[in-house]
């Protein structure tokens, strides 16, 4: 009993060693590279399958690992209309309370700022954290913001109505933890593109358990199922 029971400890541990080594982390700072200035565009692509801690579109802080996985999609979209006016958010280096080099909205009235992170197959998104803070240093109060299913458009979580802060050096963090299985999407700024986000920290996890992690642990039962076979047939 004491093999068997060692057997199907060691055959557990492998398949929660590879769950767990699926598990990683990136954190969106928009430390572009090269610097652009204000108004500038924000690179489709930076945030796009991240496997270091820098590439040629940027630098980024690293959570738990790296996001190779994953690719990010910026959209300033039209209220009035419910459709996408542009494929991009701006770049601002200061002065969004304490936040240095934020995404915004491209215009105000009318508009918002989206973010939306896409896993590829197999994987899921855990959206940890991010922050936003108000321009020029001001609280924003009766502000929207929004989680949302990045294929549907279903709300998954509404912070809305929110003050987000920015006087005296300061800002809003929102700690979603939420995890979802295809894309999320990030909105903020409604009518308002003097709220700005930064430090979008998000995880890549495994939607499903791999298929090696079924093969071992079909395996290492099998193993034990003939063991027990054997052991009846000695006595």
């Amino acid at each position: 009993m004491k093999a068997k029971s060692l057997l199907l400890q060691t055959t557990l541990a492998g398949a929660a060693v590879l769950l767990a080594a699926s598990a990683h982390a990136t954190v969106l700072t928009f430390d572009l590279d090269p610097d652009i200035p204000n108004y500038g565009d924000i690179p489709g692509s930076y945030g796009d399958n991240v496997n270091a801690a820098s590439d040629a579109v940027g630098t980024y802080l690293m959570g738990n690992g790296y996001t190779p996985n994953v690719t990010t999609e910026y959209r300033t979209w039209q209220i009035s209309t419910d459709t996408v006016a542009y494929n991009n958010l701006d770049f601002w280096h200061d002065s969004y309370g304490d936040l240095s080099k934020v995404a915004f909205s491209v215009t105000s009235s009318d508009h918002f700022a989206e973010i939306t992170l896409v896993p590829e197959p197999g994987w899921a998104i855990r959206l940890n954290s991010f922050d936003l803070a108000g321009y020029p240093g001001v609280d924003h109060p009766n502000s929207q913001v929004r989680i949302l299913d990045g294929t549907s458009n279903t709300v998954l979580l509404d912070y809305s109505p929110v003050t987000i802060l920015g006087a005296g050096g300061t800002h809003s963090t929102f700690t979603p933890s939420l995890t979802f299985a295809g894309p999320i999407s990030i909105r903020f700024g409604y009518n308002d593109w003097n709220v700005g986000i930064d430090n979008i920290n998000f995880d890549q996890v495994t939607a499903v358990p791999e298929p090696e992690t079924y093969a071992m642990l079909l395996a290492g039962l099998g193993l034990i199922g003939f063991m027990a076979r054997r052991g009846k047939q000695s006595v």
